[in-house]
């Protein structure tokens, strides 16, 4: 049988404007060319011929104007390999020992089940009371389990649990998933087997070992894209997408629990203050606080030049910082920022008998302010906790109405320093 051959589609779309509708199609096809370029050259595969090309210009109807050219055009390509994609991946990767540590952690859990896995189907008896077993990219190592698999899980656990049935989570102990590993469990126990969410592709080793293995169970197959029509191996599916239907998926059903988002602003060095940095005891504690996952942190970087967040510019700082429901810092501009944008900012002053941002905490009139002598992981998430349960806003504008006071009084002095630009003051040398 032959293989299909490889091709590359891609579309681009060109506005009209003074230009002419031929002209638009010419500049669509120019766009679509080089985006297939770039398209082949991130795949790793090379433009061989265009195979096809379907081009069409959308017209007002009420007055008969041109608006818009489309090109759709089809590239033959040299073949796809995985392998040179994924040392692309790797290339490009800046935690390639994580994807490696990743990858084979796979392939030796592949190798543990194939050992562990009978060449005929085994004919076990069924337990006397219905236990469910189940599974997903997250009971596999190095499967690479997302959010939403996880709350698809736990969304199959609860109809579970409200059928009555008995069950256990399989987990690689990896992706946060409580429950013993595959390899240690005794498929006899189970009388229905149960693959929850992701790709599933019937012939990969990995998911053809599992279904032989579990071949006596009731096997479903649940929010699952599947490529082709059928069960996939499974004795009842409910896809998520397949060919033919498409489905919400499960994550759509769970309410997780919401918590509140904290932005991470630090400084880990201060050359001026010498002797009296505590810095790095102050990132300790917040390194502290912030694993017991109490609040979702979100980090900030204040430094222009190799932001370590990405951030570009002040406006897409303060965009960000805006969104945060308190913000934890020992950074001046972190205090003034988050303050000016209406945040409840706990403030920690690093340097010991305090620094600026002690000075600039009194100077706004706020009161939020952890010196470093008194910092621990407790002060901090009693600070933190004040901040998200009292209402903080009354406060916020008397710091507003402190600043505004204060800067118009730093620009009436700056402008009373200035010449006049109507008199000529000459620059005299004291003798």
């Amino acid at each position: 049988m032959n293989k299909p051959p490889n091709t590359l589609r891609i579309r681009a779309a060109q506005r009209i404007t003074n230009q002419s509708p031929q002209e638009a199609v010419w500049q669509a096809a120019q766009k679509a060319q080089a985006n297939a370029q770039k398209t082949a050259a991130a795949l790793g595969v090379q433009l061989k011929s265009l195979a096809a090309q379907k081009q069409e210009i959308l017209w007002d109807e009420k007055d008969g104007r041109a608006l818009e050219a489309r090109v759709e055009m089809e590239f033959s390509v040299s073949g796809f390999r995985q392998t040179l994609l994924d040392l692309k991946l790797l290339a490009a990767s800046r935690n390639w020992f994580s994807l490696v540590k990743k990858e084979l952690a796979a392939h030796w859990f592949q190798f543990q089940l194939k050992l562990r896995t009978p060449k005929t189907s085994p004919s076990l008896p069924c337990p006397t009371a219905p236990r469910a077993l189940v599974t997903g990219h997250f009971s596999i190592p190095g499967g690479r389990a997302t959010f939403g698999d996880v709350e698809a899980m736990e969304t199959v656990c609860a109809w579970l649990e409200e059928a009555g049935i008995p069950y256990d989570v399989a987990s690689n102990g990896e992706d946060g998933v409580t429950g013993p590993r595959l390899l240690d469990l005794a498929p006899a126990k189970y009388s229905i087997f149960i693959f929850v969410c992701g790709p599933w592709y019937p012939r990969k080793k990995i998911h053809a070992l599992l279904l032989q293995q579990f071949s006596h169970c009731l096997k479903i197959g649940i929010n699952l894209t599947v490529a082709e029509a059928g069960n996939a191996g499974f004795d009842a599916l409910l896809v998520r997408d397949n060919p033919q239907e498409h489905r919400a998926d499960l994550a759509f059903a769970r309410q997780p629990e919401r918590l509140p988002v904290v932005g991470v602003l630090l400084v880990e060095r201060q050359a001026a203050y010498g002797s009296k940095q505590r810095h790095l005891y102050v990132k300790r504690v917040f390194e502290e606080y912030l694993s017991t996952r109490k609040v979702v942190p979100l980090y900030f970087d204040t430094v222009i030049y190799g932001n370590k967040a990405g951030l570009a510019s002040g406006a897409a700082f303060e965009s960000l910082l805006s969104k945060v429901d308190v913000l934890i810092t020992n950074r001046l501009h972190g205090l003034v920022l988050g303050l000016k944008n209406k945040v409840p900012v706990v403030a920690v002053d690093s340097v010991a008998e305090g620094g600026k941002v002690s000075a600039q905490a009194k100077a706004l009139g706020w009161p939020v302010l952890i010196p470093v002598e008194e910092l621990s992981v407790e002060t901090l998430d009693e600070t933190v906790k004040k901040c998200l349960s009292q209402d903080m806003l009354p406060l916020l504008e008397t710091v507003h109405r402190q600043a505004k006071i204060s800067l118009a009084q730093t620009k009436a002095g700056f402008i009373g320093i200035l010449p006049s630009p109507n008199r000529h003051h000459p620059i005299t040398n004291n003798e």
